[in-house]
This record gives structure tokens, C-alpha cells and sequence, in this order.
């Protein structure tokens, strides 16, 4: 077998049967038999059609029990009605795997469920490995297997094998991105459609395709989960293995649904969700087919294990304008263009022409190439460049160039072979002829800039990610008594008061600003004088969520006067709402000018995720939160921090004191929100005040659903 482990059978099958092929025109089976012989697939080919004698020239079987062998593939050209008869006959003759490629299945309403249903059973019961149904199927450029019916195989005389395989929810994309790549020069070495997932799903592929030796980068396309705790297992393979993988997410629009009694629920969605899970694995998400391909062919090009050390680009044109240009882009996507260090000009300065510039971005102008006397130091100008210290890639802007465009071709090459530093070249109208010869030597060529760039900052970002910690797990409560404070077998939802959260978490030992829960007038004096002024002054009741914009809110009340007249205003204004309190709560106002939100919430997908943000008013306005799952230790809460666009922004926004306070906080809320015993919850702290040498939390809301 290869080296795709159990489903090898399905993806690298050593011989294949063609159940319901014939030579009738647009039948299915009889065009996959002409692929399967147009791209000289090395097993035998087995039609099985009791009422033919021949398919496509080849002896046509009755029956899989009258097979030479048992195939290792059965592809099932059959409409959906026969396809559980079929399957069942395949299981009964031994074969380890099939490809369904009809629809007909839960796509088309209440039938076609009932009929998936029946498929993944029989799948599950056996262990058959399906791929399918309602799929395209999987081509093996390698091998020549063509288990598809796919019209991309009449528009190319031979597919080129490359190290670049995908997986696709959707056929038309994953065949569509395959042809692009053929176009190229470059290709694909697997291409599989997974369609419906009856029984193998875009997890299984990513872990064949991660033990492949083969495959060096893993595309995916895909629009929903049918297993995600597989999914999640998948990239962690994949990264195990450092087998970076691209993801392009369709439907990444649809809101999670969450309560909006928090502003977890205005902030949370689906697609932070698996922004955080493609983060923990250094997963590289892509928006348009167009980005897919591009960084998966830049990855393809590199050689195994090159990657950036970092974000500073060197930038070398033939052409000042193109390098002032492609240095705007850079920056803007957060890449840096750092000037050339001293030493690097001057040993480029007798090498060059008169007018280049070596400032970087360099400007080589084009004598170089043009004038005999500067070409000859192109070889030594490049080996300079590639040695420059404190740069970690380097993006080649080229030109025409006529005649002398395979010379330079060669240069390049040979630079990209002994630098340290990934190159990536762009090439806008290369002569005739050229991207071809670029592509027979591996290298991907980009006709446009600002997609090279954008390709390089994925592939930077990724290097990045691969210097954390996959996922750190820190010890936590597994027996936390959240009995003691909440009934947790309540049935229906319910919202947990501020007092009652702050008490949970003094119990799980996290800080929080002392406060106390007043019966009467005269106990909120007693608190408030117990706790220490000024202090926040907030009604507590079951029907006032948003009590700010209730007017049952009052900040730094300084005096025992202040807050007896306070307290009775309340009660008055709850009076008039018809709403009943709990209660006043009396907390001290903790002295602190940066706030943060800490959340956590139970996902339905992907468990419990913890988040944290920019806090206070500005929560929702600036909507910068990011989010991974719970529980991370201090140095992933650290890392999650980061992330924040606001400080990434302002590096000076948090000090490193306030940066380890709040890590430890998010550490440690995250591990008490992963033993939290309910299938739905919103857990949130806004804000964690942070002070100078302490943070402590000031609010605080629990919903249980």
C-alpha cells in the first residue's frame, strides 16, 4: 500500500472495479474507464455490468464475485436507488473501499436522508471507506487514478504531479483549483471531492493526506463540520508532521446565536470560533480560491521546511516604481521593509550599475541585465542579497526582459537554491515560454504583486503560529461546586446575578473587587463603609440585565450620605420599572485605567472557548476580541492577549506587569470555565480592571441556556 495508512485502499488503489460502466453515451462509468486509460493508470481496470461483454475495449464482469481479485476500489456508477444494493454487494465481496459519486442523498430533502442514513450504517457496520456520495470523486496524479468523472480531464493531455493535495466539500472548487494548478505548470498530486460524508469526511482526508509522504501542503475547502472533534485531531496531525494546511471556510457569515444579554453574544460568532481553531494549529485561512492557490503553490515552491524567521521582506525590482509600490503593500499587510544593512550595500555597490539603488527596496534598474558588463555580476549580486543579515524573505520583482528572460530564469534559480530566505517571484508579462520553464524547475510565479505579497504574509503568519504551543493545558478544578452556587440541573435558562458570580470566582481563587450584597438602606451604608470608598453602587435584579441604561448604575459614590440617597433612588426607580430586587450590590471601586473582557462560552462544535478583549464601554465599539480553547496556561493566555489588534497597535497599552497579571487571570478563568458542567453557557468578566500591580474583576455575568 502507499503511505495514505488506512485509507490507502480508497486513495492509492492498486487496482479498481467500474460497477455499472458502459459504453453508452454519458454514462459515468464508461467516461471514468477512459480517464483511468487516458492517464495510464498502472492497475488493472475491472468493468462490472451484467449486460455488457466489453467497456471501453476491456472484458466487462457480471459480478464483483467473478473478479479476478478483489479490487481495492469499486467505483459505484449507479443511480441513487441502487447505490445500498450495490454498496452491500461490495461489502459481501470483500472490497475495502468505493466511491458514490450519484446525489440523490441528504441534499434532497426527507428521502434522501433516509437513504443516507441506510449508507452510513451499512458503512459504520462494515468499515467500508466511502467517499461520497454526491461527490466528484479522487484523482492520484501519481498514479494515474482518475476515480472521477470530472470534465477537467478532457482539457489536459496529462495531469502533472505536484505535492500540493486537496480535499473539498465542494467538487467544482476542488476540481477548479486543481485545473488552475495544472494551467500553471505546477498541478496537484490528490484531488479528492468528500461530497456528502456519509462515512469519511474532510477529517479523515486530512490525516491520510498529512501520513502521505507525498503531499507537502494540505488544501481544504470546506463549509461545515460533520465531525469536529475529528477535525481538530486532523490538524494537530497535520502540524505534527509540519504539513502546513490551507483552509478556505465557505459560510463563515452566520452568527453563533448566542444570548445577547453579553457582549460575548454580539461579539462571538461561528467564524471566531474557527479563526481560534485554525490559529491553535497554525491552520493558514484563505478568503477566494485565487489566495488558496496562491499560498499553497509559494509553500509548494519553498523547499521542505523553509520557511520566514520573521516579517522583514527584502525587495529587489528592476524598477523604482514597482519596489515603492510593493513596499506600501507590505506594510499593509504587516509585513516590514527594514533598510539594507552597511555592510550588504557596500559590498553590492561595485557589482551594480551607477543607478541602482541598494536602500531597499533595491533597485538593480534594468542595465543589469541589459548591459553584458552588469549581467556578469548578477550571480554575485544575487549571492550578496541572499546573504543579507536581518531579513528573513525575500520577494524578486522581475521584468520582461526578451531573449536574455531564461538567463535571468537560471539566475534565480540557482539564488533560490542556496538562500536561506524564501524567495518569491513575481513576473508581470513574462516572455512566451518562461512560466513554463519556471514551473519544470518548482517555482511558482505571480503575474501581480499585491497577491505575492498577500501570499507572502499568510506564509509569515504561519511560520509564526509554529512557534507556539499547540495547545497548553494548565492544572484546573476538576471538582469545582458549582452546586453551591447554581443548580445545575435547571432546565430552563438562567442569568446569574453579579454577587453570585463574584462569589464564584473568590471561590476559584481569582480576584475580584471586594464587594457586598445589601438587604436594606442601612446595610448598603454598613457595606459600603466595610469595603472601603468610593465605591460602585448597582441594583441586582433577575428582570434588569442592562442596568446601566436602567439608571441602577452608580459609580464613585465617596460618602455614607451619597450612598443611603443613592440606594433609595434605586429602590424608587425599580418601583416604578415594576421590577423586583435582589438586592444592592456594594463593591469597592478598584483603582485601574485599562479594562479587558475575559469571556468564556460552550461552542457547539469545538467545546469550551475562551476569549478576551479590549473591555469597559469600548467593548462592542472597537470589537477587538480574539478567542482559543479552554483551558490555555499563562504562556497561551499570553499569546492570546497578543493577538489583540489594539496591542498589537499600541505596544505601550498594557505594561509587562498588567500583561502577565491579566495571562495569569485569563489562564486560570479559562481552566475554571472548562469544568463548568452546562451544554450551553456565556461566562463573562467586563471588566478585569487592571491597576498598576493587581487586577481584579468589577463585573460579572453568568447565562446559563
Amino acid at each position: 500500500m502507499s503511505s495514505f495508512g488506512e485509507l490507502s485502499p480508497l486513495l492509492a488503489a492498486r487496482s479498481v472495479a467500474v460497477i455499472g460502466a458502459s459504453d453508452r453515451e454519458g454514462n459515468l462509468g464508461g467516461v471514468a474507464i477512459g480517464f483511468l486509460k487516458k492517464f495510464h493508470f498502472r492497475g488493472p481496470v475491472w468493468p462490472v455490468n451484467p449486460g455488457r461483454a466489453t467497456v471501453g475495449d476491456l472484458r466487462c464482469f457480471p459480478s464483483l464475485r467473478e473478479l479476478p481479485s478483489i479490487p481495492d476500489l469499486a467505483m459505484l456508477a449507479v443511480p441513487a436507488e441502487s447505490i445500498i444494493d450495490v454498496v452491500n454487494d461490495c461489502v459481501a465481496a470483500g472490497v475495502p473501499a468505493a466511491v458514490a459519486w450519484a446525489g440523490g442523498f441528504a441534499e434532497t430533502g426527507e428521502e434522501g436522508r433516509a437513504r443516507q442514513q441506510r449508507l452510513e450504517a451499512i458503512c459504520r457496520e462494515s468499515g467500508l471507506k466511502l467517499c461520497g456520495p454526491n461527490c466528484i470523486g479522487i484523482i492520484n496524479t501519481s498514479l494515474g487514478l482518475t476515480a472521477s468523472f470530472s470534465s477537467m480531464m478532457t482539457e489536459h493531455d496529462r495531469l502533472t504531479p505536484g505535492v500540493v493535495s486537496m480535499v473539498s466539500q465542494s467538487g467544482g472548487i476542488g476540481v477548479m483549483a486543481h485545473s488552475r494548478a495544472q494551467a500553471f505548470g505546477l498541478g496537484f498530486r490528490v484531488t479528492i471531492s468528500c461530497g456528502n460524508e456519509a462515512a469519511l469526511g474532510t477529517a479523515d482526508f486530512i490525516r491520510a493526506l498529512a501520513l502521505d509522504d507525498g503531499t507537502r501542503v494540505i488544501a481544504v475547502y470546506t463549509e461545515g463540520l460533520s465531525n469536529p472533534a475529528a477535525f481538530v485531531d486532523a490538524l494537530a496531525e497535520a502540524r505534527k508532521r509540519e504539513k502546513p494546511v490551507v483552509i478556505l471556510k465557505g459560510g463563515a457569515t452566520a452568527a453563533s446565536g448566542r444570548a445577547a444579554l453579553a457582549h460575548t453574544g454580539r461579539l462571538a460568532g461561528v467564524d471566531r470560533m474557527y479563526d481560534a481553531i485554525f490559529r491553535e494549529f497554525a491552520a493558514i485561512r484563505v478568503y477566494s480560491t485565487e489566495e488558496l492557490l496562491d499560498v499553497c503553490l509559494q509553500l509548494a515552491s519553498l523547499r521542505p521546511g523553509q520557511l520566514p524567521k520573521g516579517d522583514r521582506v527584502l525587495l529587489s525590482s528592476f524598477g523604482g516604481g514597482s519596489g515603492v509600490i510593493c513596499t506600501d503593500q507590505c506594510v499593509r499587510e504587516g509585513l516590514a521593509v527594514p533598510q539594507l544593512d552597511d555592510d550588504t550595500r557596500q559590498r553590492l555597490a561595485p557589482l551594480v550599475t551607477p543607478l541602482s539603488s541598494s536602500l531597499n527596496p533595491i533597485d538593480l534598474t534594468p542595465g543589469m541585465m541589459t548591459n553584458p558588463a552588469h549581467r556578469a555580476h548578477m550571480p554575485e549580486v544575487m549571492r550578496v542579497l541572499a546573504e543579507a543579515p536581518a531579513l528573513d524573505n525575500w520577494l524578486f520583482l522581475s521584468a520582461g526582459f526578451g531573449s536574455l528572460a531564461p538567463e535571468l530564469v537560471a539566475i534565480y534559480d540557482q539564488a533560490r537554491q542556496n538562500s536561506a530566505k524564501p524567495l518569491c517571484l513575481t513576473w508581470q508579462s513574462p516572455p512566451a515560454g518562461i512560466t513554463e520553464d519556471l514551473a519544470a524547475r518548482g517555482i511558482y510565479t505571480f503575474d501581480e504583486h499585491a497577491r505575492a505579497v498577500r501570499a507572502m504574509a499568510h506564509i509569515v503568519r504561519y511560520a509564526s503560529d509554529l512557534q507556539h504551543a499547540t495547545r497548553n493545558m494548565p492544572t484546573m478544578t476538576e471538582s469545582f461546586p458549582w452546586s453551591d452556587f447554581i443548580p445545575t440541573d435547571s432546565a430552563s435558562n438562567v442569568v446569574v446575578s453579579e454577587h453570585v458570580v463574584a462569589r464564584i470566582l473568590e471561590a476559584a481563587r481569582l480576584p475580584v473587587a471586594q464587594g457586598r450584597i445589601a438587604a436594606t438602606t442601612d446595610d448598603a451604608v454598613r457595606e459600603a463603609k466595610a469595603v472601603g470608598f468610593p465605591v460602585a453602587v448597582k441594583a441586582i435584579s433577575p428582570s434588569i440585565t442592562h442596568r446601566a441604561a436602567a439608571g441602577m448604575v452608580a459609580l464613585n459614590v465617596a460618602t455614607a450620605e451619597a450612598v443611603a440617597t443613592t440606594d433609595r433612588a434605586f429602590r424608587a426607580r425599580a418601583t416604578e420599572l415594576g421590577a423586583p430586587l435582589s438586592g444592592i450590590w456594594v463593591q469597592h471601586m478598584f483603582a485601574g485605567e485599562r479594562e479587558l473582557l475575559v469571556t468564556a462560552l460552550r461552542d457547539r462544535e469545538f467545546g469550551v472557548m475562551v476569549g478576551c478583549g479590549i473591555g469597559g464601554g469600548m467593548t462592542e465599539a472597537i470589537d477587538d476580541v480574539a478567542f482559543a480553547r479552554a483551558p490555555v496556561d499563562v504562556a497561551g493566555a499570553t499569546a492570546l492577549l497578543r493577538r489583540l489588534e489594539t496591542l498589537r497597535r499600541l505596544p505601550d497599552f498594557l505594561s509587562d506587569r498588567q500583561l502577565a497579571l491579566s495571562a495569569d487571570f485569563v489562564a486560570r478563568f479559562s481552566a475554571l470555565a472548562a469544568t463548568a458542567p452546562w451544554p450551553r453557557f456565556t461566562f463573562e468578566v467586563n471588566p478585569l480592571k487592571l491597576g498598576n500591580d493587581a487586577v481584579a474583576a468589577v463585573d460579572g455575568l453568568l447565562l446559563i441556556e
